[in-house]
């Protein structure tokens, strides 16, 4: 019974470390989270920019396109005006090509501004997107490193599945599926220590009575608060023995 504790405790131990890497190995580090976010923004703004920029370019050939039909106009009418007899006609005309050159006037300014901002814009853009190309190469450096520590990692479970079979075929079926049963319901941990009376499953005294019949260890026990499988922890894990202090000669 002793040897198939020590193995369930081992087992314990084994799934535990198995466990506790599976969880690295699914957890993003730090550094590479903050790259990838960092990445995401960057990419999001650059999308927006470029966004704005066609928006602009857009508004700019629709202006330059008014602008090019406003000339056709003011030419028009300034023909018109050479072969216009009337006084009247004569001055609501001139006061049309003034409004056509005054509109253009404004227009060509807008189109100037929009020239002004689409240049900052795609100087903008250059910056973002070289900052863009240096975060693709750091979260693909920290990919890597992330990929490499995984492939370790699993290098490392490895060998604890293999001991780990070895184990399994030296414990009774019934006290594996126990086992398992207990584990999967209670995060993985389904056998634990007993010490001073207490569980260190649940960290809460055992009755009395249980803790001394545990102390035979004649038997499988559980703890009746959180119902994983229990053991004396100084007879698995005896306190080495202090030394005796050699006594000194007399003078």
């Amino acid at each position: 019974m002793r040897e198939e504790m020590l193995n369930l405790i081992r087992l314990q131990e084994l799934d535990l470390k198995i466990l506790a890497l599976e969880r690295k190995k699914a957890e993003l580090p730090q550094s590479l989270k903050e790259a990838e976010e960092a990445l995401e923004k960057k990419r999001k703004a650059l999308e927006e920019l470029k966004q704005r920029l066609e928006e602009l370019t857009l508004k700019k050939k629709l202006e330059e396109d008014e602008l090019e039909e406003e000339y056709k106009r003011l030419k028009r009418s300034q023909n018109r005006l050479m072969q216009i007899r009337g006084s009247r006609e004569y001055q609501a005309l001139l006061r049309e090509i003034e409004e056509i050159k005054k509109a253009n006037k404004q227009r060509e300014e807008n189109i100037f501004k929009l020239m002004e901002e689409l240049e900052a814009l795609q100087t903008q853009e250059k910056t973002l997107a070289e900052e863009l190309e240096e975060l693709e190469k750091r979260v693909a450096e920290e990919r890597d490193r992330f990929q490499a520590f995984c492939e370790k990692l699993e290098e490392e479970k490895g060998s604890y599945l293999k001991e780990r079979e070895g184990l399994v075929s030296q414990i009774p079926q019934s006290l594996l599926r126990r086992y398992d049963f207990i584990r999967q319901r209670k995060g993985g941990l389904a056998v634990v220590g007993v010490e001073n009376g207490t569980c260190e499953g649940c960290h809460m005294h055992i009755p009395p009575q249980l803790f001394n019949e545990l102390q035979r260890d004649d038997r499988y026990y559980e703890c009746p608060l959180c119902r994983r499988l229990i053991y004396y922890k100084k007879i698995y894990f005896p306190e080495p023995e202090e030394p005796l202090e050699e006594a000194s000669p007399e003078e």
